[in-house]
């Protein structure tokens, strides 16, 4: 006979209240900045925070760690002794209290997410903030508000990150819909046209791979999928396309088209420069570091400043901003976090596996030409992917 669960508490569930509505303001937590605390995103962290510290201590018991964790909080810690060598020790302090804040976050979801119901909540909030900002982005582009360059975003977000942020949004649509029944299956598909929608209004090159790249879980998942989850896939990938090729305005089309060229012949708007730049810095400190957030520092004797007001010259790659600022230990534990997470997606059922290789694809197509080792995506896919893997290998009581 199974043994019977409790019911959730009122407190657990105002927890996890709190955590879907910090999951649902990752898309949009920029254009909402609250008076002394920062991005709405910030604010309710702090609260969801609170609520899970309240939980374990009515629990009275912690959920015990994984190795995943350990080289998490490694790297957090490792990246906050770089200030006593960082060539910019203020944007240092600041990286590490982020990044505290990210493994703080990385730690609510691994004690409050013991269900898959739980994850699955998460998901639809995610989809959910990205439809939002989605609209907020097509609703900018309708009245001509551009963020720069006829590109468009969500207020307060670069298109390229926005755009990245919305596409990891994609693999999460479809997995839900593969996993639904009936009308529910088609809102979430129906949800997914407007965020490429707004992917393609970013006109970011490497949203536009991204979201190609989404479709992994389509065809990894082909063969037992039921005849409406593939039209659904047919039918987004095809508006993709056609997107990218006729509808989008003409200057997202005429900026996507240069995909080819950048990526065969081209300097990607620069970025290979500031990346063969990041490599000399990384020379001279190759086993310290020059100090997390210390990277448009490290450049500056080669690059100067970029003409921009109030603009510095970023790694535009998290892994070269791994390895430039945080050294051979920084590598050793991001790099073995990344070897420990693709492990647990290895060790999952096929669905859930799909949807995590394609995420971890996505993520790390995505990242190469942003530096995003201190955004809360990224660190909600790792928090996630521990979740599911811990569920994977939890044994039921049986009698």
């Amino acid at each position: 006979m199974r043994v019977v669960k409790p019911a959730a508490s009122a407190l657990e569930r105002v927890a996890w209240a709190l955590l879907c509505a910090l999951v649902f303001s990752l898309p949009i937590e920029k254009a909402v900045e609250l008076p002394g605390v920062g991005t709405i995103a910030r604010g309710i962290g702090l609260c969801a925070f609170v609520a899970g510290v309240a939980v374990v201590a009515r629990r009275w018991t912690l959920r015990p760690p994984n190795l995943a964790m350990f080289f998490a909080g490694a790297f957090v810690l490792w990246s906050g002794l770089t200030w006593f060598w960082s060539l910019a020790p203020e944007a240092t302090a600041a990286r590490f209290v982020t990044l505290v804040q990210l493994g703080g976050m990385l730690w609510l979801i691994w004690e409050l997410c013991r269900t898959a119901a739980i994850d699955r909540w998460l998901f639809q909030a995610y989809l959910g903030g990205a439809v939002v900002s989605s609209a907020l982005t097509m609703m900018r582009a309708a009245r001509d508000q551009q963020t720069y360059y006829r590109r468009f975003a969500t207020p307060g977000f670069d298109p390229n990150d926005l755009g990245l942020t919305l596409v990891l949004a994609l693999p999460l649509a479809l997995y839900l819909a593969a996993t639904a029944r009936g009308s529910a299956a088609w809102l979430y598909r129906l949800a997914a046209a407007p965020v490429i929608a707004a992917i393609l209004l970013t006109a970011s090159r490497t949203a536009l791979i991204g979201a190609c790249l989404a479709f992994l879980f389509a065809a990894l998942t082909w063969r037992g999928s039921r005849p409406a989850q593939r039209a659904g896939s047919l039918a987004l990938a095809a508006f993709l396309v056609s997107g990218a090729l006729w509808m989008a305005p003409g200057a997202s089309r005429e900026r996507l088209a240069t995909l080819p060229t950048e990526l065969t012949s081209g300097n990607l708007h620069g970025r290979t420069r500031i990346w063969k730049t990041g490599l000399k810095a990384y020379k001279a400190h190759w086993f310290t570091g020059v100090g997390a957030a210390a990277y448009p520092e490290a450049v500056r004797p080669w690059l100067g400043v970029p003409g921009i007001p109030g603009h510095q010259y970023t790694a535009h790659n998290t892994f070269l901003s791994i390895t430039v600022e945080t050294g051979l230990p920084g590598v050793f534990f991001f790099g073995g976090l990344l070897v420990l997470l693709a492990l647990f997606v290895w060790m999952l059922a096929p669905a859930e596996r799909a949807l995590w290789v394609t995420m971890l694809v996505v993520w790390a197509a995505g990242v190469s030409t942003l530096t995003w080792e201190h955004r809360k995506p990224t660190w909600l896919i790792f928090a996630l992917i521990m979740t599911a893997w811990a569920r994977a290998w939890r044994r039921e009581r049986q009698t």
